[in-house]
């Protein structure tokens, strides 16, 4: 699943930890087969030519690329851990979700007949909520399929005999021509914004339905088509991990252009519906109170607006949001590239958690927020505590940013493909002039300057504190608002311990090298 440090970021090149053990290897994997029963068989010479043309890299190299992406690996336990992912975390979504919107965020009973008995007709899908989402779907597909934006490809696939894909990198586009929709849809009263809170619950239904739909038609026609790849032949396994691996409606990457365009500009939405929802409870209370509103005079009193009455915390998360969702946007030609679009298929993990898991678990901060200001609870906190979340905010999003761009730049640099861009914003040091690298026998380079001079995870560790910001924000009295940060955290493990699988075998003795040259994997001189 791509996280939210893995927006064009992944890369197994520096994820390894400095001690390694064959026994934890062991516990993380099991090789199944060293032959996939889908349609891919062992490359031939032509396309190990062809590979190492297109990347520079070298022969030895490119076997071993294609040896690994045929290779099935189990994950998460097998068949049975995936297949307890699969019923758990739908559940888990809709406990959490009822004990934000009925107990104040604290956690009940999962036990209890009341609990679901009161909460579940909440989250009944509806009609209008089925609108709202699959319209939201369709238009996302249809600005994806005919907004202008550049053109890059994406890694050579063993499968397709060292075929690079081309992907349309319009998301910059698609960005703004939602935020002018969406604001006059608002402000038009055709479609408050507000209604996407006042209907979050219904959507979520809807999401995680559409997830599961989606997850089994895709491995059907994966099956009747024969277009399969990398299959355990385990029908749990496979429908988590995915039986194809670039499905493609019209010129539109599925995959991708469900990482990117769905989840992200839900999430955003979801936190500016809350914020203006926020916004209207507060005026409705000063004027109830006989309370003058305050009025905003702008640009020499050409434009005049109410005072904004959104919490410091809700603003908080809407800019959280603004600041992922717009790096997807702007630095989209870099995900080409990355492992989950190169080599990860389109199966629950991916679909399940990009249609719902993420707009609506990671949305639990703002929910909270919402919640408690709407039983006159509003979270306050001093100057002093706010001022310093917002500042480590935008510090960790600097460094998250610009080792991204960094690390995706230089790869792209090296590959012949990096197309420089202008958009909003370009951050200082985002491109290496001169980057130091470690020169591996497999043909790649190992980045060691920039950030990843200091460490071999920049980017995790900015994303864990922001994760952490997330959580902070709201204060102490529910623990769910963390639940992001310790999801990610463990799926960083999880991430960290099988990239040490990969890049041990993939590079040896270099990346030895490697580790030695950077020592650290978070925290300079600590860890």
């Amino acid at each position: 699943m791509l996280l939210q440090s893995e927006r064009g970021t992944l890369n197994q090149t520096g994820s390894n930890l400095r001690h390694r053990s064959s026994a934890a290897r062991s516990k993380l994997s099991t090789d199944v087969s060293s032959h996939s029963t889908s349609s891919t068989s062992s490359e031939s010479g032509s396309d190990t030519d062809a590979i190492v043309t297109k990347t520079g890299g070298t022969v030895e190299g490119a076997k071993k690329d294609a040896a690994r992406d045929s290779k099935v690996m189990y994950e998460f336990g097998g068949p049975l851990g995936v297949s307890a992912l699969m019923i758990g975390f739908p559940i888990l979504m809709v406990y959490f979700y009822l004990c934000l919107a009925f107990h104040r965020g604290h956690l009940q009973q999962p036990f209890s007949r009341d609990f679901w008995a009161n909460g579940l007709p909440s989250i009944t899908p509806t009609y209008r909520a089925t609108f709202i989402y699959m319209s939201f779907n369709v238009f996302q597909w249809f600005t994806a399929a005919t907004l202008p934006g550049v053109k890059v490809l994406g890694l050579p696939v063993p499968s397709l005999g060292g075929k690079q894909l081309e992907y349309l990198c319009n998301g910059v586009a698609t960005w703004y021509v939602d935020l002018v929709l969406a604001a006059a849809l608002h402000f038009s009263g055709l479609f408050p914004i507000t209604t996407v809170i006042d209907e979050v619950g219904p959507i979520m239904s809807v999401a995680m339905i559409w997830g599961i739909i989606v997850t089994i038609g895709c491995y059907v026609v994966g099956r009747v088509t024969g277009r399969t790849h990398r299959m355990s032949g385990s029908v749990p396994y496979d429908l988590f991990m995915g039986a194809v691996l670039n499905p493609r409606l019209g010129n539109v990457d599925l995959k991708m252009w469900s990482e990117i365009r769905i989840p992200w500009k839900l999430l955003f939405f979801v936190s500016l519906s809350a914020a203006v929802k926020d916004h209207e409870i507060n005026m409705a209370r000063e004027l109830q109170a006989g309370l003058t509103p305050q009025v905003w005079s702008l640009f020499g009193g050409m434009i005049e607006m109410n005072a904004i009455k959104t919490s410091a915390p809700l603003l908080f998360m809407v800019l959280a949001h603004l600041l992922y969702v717009n790096a997807c946007m702007k630095g989209e030609e870099c995900i080409p590239t990355t492992w989950d679009i190169f080599y990860e298929k389109w199966g629950f993990m991916l679909i399940f958690w990009n249609f719902a898991g993420v707009p609506f678990s990671y949305c639990y901060s703002t929910l909270y927020l919402l919640n408690r200001s709407l039983m006159n609870e509003p979270i306050q906190h001093s100057k002093f505590y706010t001022t310093f979340l917002f500042v480590t905010l935008l510090l960790a999003y600097y460094v998250w940013d610009t080792a991204n761009s960094q690390k995706n730049r230089f790869r792209m640099q090296q590959r012949g493909t990096f197309v420089e861009r202008k958009t909003f914003p370009q951050l200082p040091w985002g491109t290496l002039k001169k980057p130091t690298y470690v020169q591996t026998k497999h043909g790649n380079k190992l980045l060691t300057g920039g950030h990843w001079r200091f460490v071999r995870k920049p980017h995790y560790t900015a994303d864990l504190i922001m994760a952490l910001s997330w959580g902070l924000i709201t204060g102490f009295d529910s623990l769910i608002p963390y639940f992001y940060v310790v999801f990610f955290t463990t799926v960083l493990v999880h991430r960290v311990g099988r990239d040490e699988i990969h890049c041990q075998a993939k590079y040896g003795s270099d990346f030895d090298e490697y580790c030695r040259q950077v020592p650290y994997m978070f925290i300079p001189f600590i860890f």
